[in-house]
């Protein structure tokens, strides 16, 4: 028997056998007798998910069509529970006579039920709505443009084999263009393909009157979409920003972290500061949000750590939020030292933002971890980034020390890149410092991070001592047994990294 394919009753087989036996006994003709019903077809598995995505801008409204290849999941879910408010009117229609039925909404999850083979769904998002209650991350407005998040309009079966083929096609009203993370199909009919990462993580998607830009990055190139409200003069400015940006951000491994990027640039009010806000999606590849007052002007952008700091996080996989002290950490580590690498920063002054930022947590009461789980509600944003960069500069200087020089933290970040399964779902803290721990041939690196994430916040104290850093007198350097591994850690990097 194959498994999964329906078989007749064996009360069905045994009547249908006794009945022929007792035509051959009576010597009856059984030749016009219909054979036994043969068990119905079992419905082909899920093989392919086809989204079209209209847009209204008028009423500021998707209309999403997804179709099923194969039989539909039994439930729909959502990407972020965010999105749950702005689903409208989800109608299930089935063939072959197309009839249309409502879609219940339960438990936050569309239910399909039993629904036909290669039957499609249809459903709102009513954008303005998610617009007006101030759904960042999910819809922001632009001049002539929308910001849109792909959990936003991206629902999608529960349960996903890899061998899901997905695809996307936009259908917009002429002068509206779209941006988007995901890569072409090969097929060249517009349609984007959409692999396991374009559902396990947030995504970026722009609407309206857009200009692609092309922004060079070493081993690549960067596809940029700065959205309208800039000038002219700005613009060049921000492209060139954001090339240089790329270049520091690519120091560990000598070329951009990750083969495909697109890089959304929204303007924003006035503001004294450079850069409001970035955020990194990885979605398809990486999607990198940047938030930028439309009067910035070059002397600003000179000093701004906020985009190399988006860019070192495509060093490392995702990590679950709940373990963020160790992906916040590690990109905050790494902006100050390769800004310090690319001649943008001196070194003492680093040295000095590393202590403060780890002094931060000085009179914290609570772990690390607990410090990361409260996140969300205090707002203890610095207390955990910088908590989290003493962690990987102790992690540095261990690497260092232990191997005389051979292996350093960013080399090993960079080595990351090899194996593409760490990149393709949410990883633990303590799985990617063992990941890092094998690189290395050095089982240093989940230890030492355990001792303060479960412990007191890291003091970086008696560390600066064996460095030769001495805070008080601005971050002065003096002879200690480790000034090689101070000066090793803010050098020039070499082709290969350091």
């Amino acid at each position: 028997m194959t498994y999964g394919q329906p078989s007749p009753s064996t009360p069905t087989l045994v009547a249908t056998r006794l009945y022929l036996a007792l035509c051959a006994f009576l010597s009856i003709g059984c030749a016009n007798l219909p054979p036994p019903a043969a068990p119905p077809p079992h419905p082909a598995p899920l093989s392919g998910l086809d989204y079209r995505v209209g847009y209204d801008p008028a009423a500021k409204r998707l209309a999403v069509e997804l179709c099923f290849h194969g039989q539909p999941p039994e439930r729909l879910v959502y990407g972020s529970k965010s999105a749950v408010p702005f689903l409208r009117e989800p109608l299930l229609i089935e063939p072959p006579l197309g009839r249309a039925r409502p879609v219940r909404v339960e438990a936050n999850h569309l239910q399909l039920g039993a629904a036909a083979a290669d039957s499609c769904v249809r459903y709102g998002v009513d954008v303005q709505r998610a617009l007006d209650v101030d759904a960042l991350m999910l819809a922001y407005p632009g001049e002539r443009s929308l910001l849109l998040g792909s959990e936003l309009f991206l629902w999608r079966p529960p349960l996903r084999s890899l061998e899901l083929q997905s695809r996307l096609r936009f259908e917009l009203p002429a002068g509206v263009r779209v941006s988007a993370p995901w890569a072409l199909s090969p097929a060249q009919d517009g349609s984007y393909v959409l692999d396991e990462r374009a559902f396990a993580f947030t995504g970026h998607v722009v609407l309206g009157e857009l200009e692609a830009l092309s922004i060079p990055a070493p081993g690549t190139q960067l596809r940029a979409t700065i959205m309208p409200g800039f000038s002219d003069h700005a613009r060049a400015q921000i492209a060139a920003w954001l090339e240089r940006s790329a270049a520091i951000a690519s120091l560990p491994g000598g070329v951009f972290p990750v083969p495909d990027a697109q890089v959304i640039v929204v303007p924003t009010s006035l503001s004294s500061f450079p850069i409001h806000f970035g955020h990194t999606g990885r979605s398809g590849g990486a999607s990198i949000v940047l938030f930028v007052p439309t009067d910035v002007e070059q002397v600003r952008l000179q000093d701004d750590w906020i985009a190399i700091h988006e860019f070192s996080h495509l060093w490392h996989p995702f990590i679950r939020r709940e373990d963020a002290w160790l992906s916040e950490g590690l990109a905050t580590y790494l902006q100050e030292v390769l800004r310090v690498r690319a001649g943008l920063l001196p070194a003492e002054l680093a040295w000095q933002r590393l202590y403060e930022g780890a002094e931060l947590g000085r009179d914290s009461a609570r772990t690390l971890q607990e410090e990361t789980r409260r996140m969300p509600f205090e707002h203890n944003y610095q207390r955990v980034y910088w908590a989290g960069a003493a962690i990987a500069l102790m992690l540095d200087v261990e690497l260092r020390q232990r191997s005389q020089g051979a292996v350093s933290l960013p080399q090993l970040l960079a080595r990351l890149r090899s194996d593409a399964r760490l990149f393709s779902r949410a990883v633990s803290a303590e799985e990617l410092l063992r990941e890092l721990d094998r690189l290395s041939g050095l089982p240093l690196c989940e230890a030492l991070a355990a001792r303060h994430v479960h412990g007191t916040l890291p003091d970086l104290d008696g560390l600066y001592q064996q460095l030769g850093i001495r805070v008080q007198a601005g971050a002065e350097h003096v002879s200690a047994p480790l000034t090689w591994v101070r000066d090793a850690i803010m050098e020039k990097p070499t082709a290969a990294g350091g």
